[in-house]
Parts: C-alpha cells; sequence; structure tokens
C-alpha cells in the first residue's frame, strides 16, 4: 500500500466504519422484529432504542458522506506518487479493480445515505416517531451497501502501490472523440466540478422529494410536516440548479481556453 496521511485517514475511516456497523446491525434488527408487537411500554423503549440507533447511524452515514468526497481528493494526491499517472484514470489503474467499482458505488452513496437522513429528520419532527419501523428496515437493507463501500475503501488503499501504470493518453488517444475524463473535469475545467456536484445534489434533492411523498401515502399522520419538508428540499433543490447554470458559464470558459494544457 502507499501510506500517505489521507490513504490513512480512509482507512482509518473504514475500520471506524466497521466497528459502528458491527454495534448498530444488531439494534436495529430488534427494532424490527419487536417493534409491530410490542405494547406501549415496550413501544416507549424501542423508540428510545431507535433514537440512539438514530444517533449512530447518523455518525455512519456522515463518516461515510466524509469518505466519498475524500475519495476523490486522495487519489487526486496520489497522482504524482504512481509512476506514468499523469490524473486520477493512472490512479484507479494502479488500484484496479476495486477503484473502479468504487467509483460507482460512491455516486450511489450521497443518493441512498442521504435519503435515509432526510426521512430520519421528518421523523423526528414527527409526534410518536411513526417511521422508527421504516428506517430500520431500510437501515438493514442499505447494510450491506455500507459494507461494501467499506470493503471496496480498504481493498483499495491496502492494495494499491506505486507500479508504473500507462498515461490515460494511451487509452485516450486523438482519434478518440471523448477526452479522459479526469483530465478534463479535474485539470482542463475544474468548474465542472462544481457544476457536477450542484446538478446532482439538485437531482437528489428532488428525489429525496418524492420518496417523501412515497411515504406521505403509508402514514397520512406525517403528512403536515412532510409537505414544508418537501417545499424546503425543493427549495435548496432549485437553488442548486441555480448554482450549477451559474457555474457553467465559467466552466465553458475554461473548456474553451483551459487553464492547465490537456495532458
Amino acid at each position: 500500500m502507499i501510506w500517505t496521511h489521507l490513504t490513512a485517514t480512509m482507512i482509518i475511516l473504514g475500520l471506524f466504519g466497521i466497528a459502528i456497523m458491527l454495534y448498530s446491525v444488531p439494534k436495529a434488527y430488534v427494532i424490527v422484529k419487536r417493534a409491530a408487537k410490542a405494547s406501549m411500554e415496550e413501544k416507549y423503549e424501542l423508540e428510545k432504542s431507535f433514537y440512539l440507533l438514530s444517533t449512530v447511524v447518523w455518525v455512519i452515514l456522515i463518516t461515510r458522506l466524509v469518505a466519498s468526497a475524500l475519495f476523490w481528493i486522495t487519489n487526486e494526491s496520489l497522482i504524482p506518487i504512481i509512476p506514468g499517472a499523469m490524473c486520477q484514470f493512472g490512479v484507479n489503474q494502479a488500484g484496479s479493480p476495486y477503484s473502479w467499482i468504487n467509483n460507482g458505488v460512491k455516486l450511489i452513496i450521497v443518493l441512498i445515505y442521504g435519503n435515509w437522513l432526510m426521512l430520519d429528520l421528518l421523523n423526528r419532527r414527527v409526534n410518536g416517531a411513526p417511521l422508527i419501523i421504516s428506517l430500520s428496515k431500510l437501515f438493514l437493507i442499505i447494510t450491506p451497501l455500507l459494507f461494501l463501500d467499506l470493503f471496496l475503501d480498504l481493498g483499495f488503499y491496502f492494495t494499491i502501490s506505486p507500479v508504473v501504470v500507462p498515461c490515460c493518453r494511451v487509452i485516450f488517444v486523438p482519434q478518440i472523440p471523448l477526452p479522459c475524463p479526469y483530465c478534463f473535469v479535474f485539470h482542463d475545467a475544474p468548474m465542472l466540478i462544481t457544476v457536477i456536484a450542484s446538478y446532482g445534489l439538485s437531482i437528489c434533492l428532488s428525489i429525496w422529494s418524492l420518496v417523501i411523498r412515497h411515504y406521505i401515502k403509508k402514514y397520512p399522520e406525517i403528512e403536515e410536516v412532510a409537505v414544508n419538508f418537501i417545499r424546503r428540499l425543493m427549495v435548496f433543490s432549485l437553488g442548486f440548479s441555480i448554482l450549477g447554470t451559474i457555474a457553467l458559464i465559467p466552466a465553458i470558459l475554461q473548456v474553451m481556453t483551459p487553464i492547465v494544457p490537456i495532458h
């Protein structure tokens, strides 16, 4: 492996996530099994247990969201260490196959993890916490994805080494109309990072709103709070889409007159 402060941080985050997952999964399972048939007193105890679980899950999911952002930063920092690498394409070649799969998983992380956090925020604002069973089930459903995310991070950073890799120009030759996506976004037109992130968050917020509408049909008691929640999500979605559109102008200018030479 290549040991830097960033790769060490990614590994520590991965091991930390596994430890907390092992603590939280059994608690979520107990809530799912007992909540539906519990007495009023037992439901009160399970509700308290869920709030403890919720706090732990927030730590897990926020840690993974931080790790998702740090993943790109860490890979960028490894470029000078990998012989032949001119961008993250080379880093991913050195960490194959974990790196390529990890790239795809990271794109799903924000959407699915963020959806759980939004539903939990909504649940906390409704009397009686009606979503505790659904949220516990949802957490158990996304647990395999959490473990996959952790496994890929650990597999990638424990196995990557400073091997010689071919430059991305070997793959993306001038005859191919598509440029290397890593060079294009991270070096030639870095403002595209803001554009992609803004539009991506806008889409995520819209999808979360649709999911909340689905839960309104299942739990009518959350409707009043949920409608206000959806309005706020849509306002933020609109704001991010506007930000992405504004950032698109300097991004186009960077594409036309790149500051950093194309590799």
